[in-house]
């Protein structure tokens, strides 16, 4: 073979080999990112139900008949926003804004359904007068005790409040009159054992009415708001004959006279 010839075959098998040494890498790269894509396919499609373009560049809109084989729905998260309603430190019971709502969703569900609920307010009264004479520390030690004793005799379905000061707030639900009536004085009993014994010259007032589709809560509230200023006065007049202090109004009782 001529040198010329070998010279020539050398040069053949250099360009080819160049060309190979351009090409194959490409072609080795091209297949690699087939195969991710592939697999994020269906990774995709595995993990969510919801299948990827064919680059894996996210997910196609779903039709229903992805939805019929499939269907996928997100996790619902608590939004931060949504707080939780401010309770009483004291009592840890809610306060008004809660009691309103209460009042509001168990109307229409009384309206609705035809079944009853009462609502029953509670006061201890007397106490400004104890708090200006022991100071309000010592006043406030009597709250938490009736907030404890209205829980205990509730049932878990029942909303308890406070409303005031020296005011609470019950709403029995699927409960009548009568059994409501049975609810209070067990709320009465428990704590005028407790306020006998330590010689606490107080009572609880107590008012109710019963929500009806006759009569809706609008009207119930002003009813119980009533029966609890007619036992308030009943209470002061029986606290003052105790005392050996002359009848007052509703707002207290008068220091006693020397």
């Amino acid at each position: 073979m001529k040198t010329e010839e070998l010279i020539l075959i050398a040069v053949a098998i250099n360009l080819v080999i160049g060309v190979l040494a351009v090409f194959v890498p490409r072609i080795r790269a091209r297949r690699s990112t087939d195969t991710r894509s592939t697999a994020v396919r269906i990774s995709g499609t595995a993990a969510t139900g919801m299948p990827h373009d064919g680059n894996g560049n996210g997910a196609r809109p779903r039709s229903a008949a992805d939805d019929a084989r499939a269907p996928w729905f997100p996790a619902r998260t608590a939004s931060p926003e949504v707080l939780a309603p401010p309770t009483d430190p004291a009592t840890g019971l809610d306060l008004g804004a809660a009691w309103a709502r209460w009042l509001t969703e168990e109307d229409a569900r009384v309206q609705r359904f035809h079944r009853p609920a009462t609502i029953v307010l509670v006061e201890l009264s007397g106490l400004d007068r104890l708090a200006d004479r022991l100071g309000e520390d010592a006043a406030g030690r009597l709250i938490p005790p009736i907030a404890m004793t209205m829980r205990r005799n509730a049932r878990a379905t029942d909303h308890l409040a406070r409303l005031s000061a020296t005011r609470f707030g019950a709403l029995l639900t699927e409960t009548d009159e009568i059994r409501a009536i049975n609810y209070i004085e067990r709320v009465r009993s428990a704590c005028d054992v407790w306020l006998e014994a330590g010689a606490v010259m107080l009572r609880l007032s107590i008012g109710w009415a019963e929500i009806s589709p006759d009569r809706p809560a609008d009207v119930a509230l002003p009813e119980a708001e009533r029966r609890l200023y007619e036992e308030r006065q009943r209470t002061f007049a029986l606290l003052a004959r105790q005392r050996d202090e002359p009848e007052v109004e509703a707002g207290g009782l008068q220091p006693a006279r020397a």
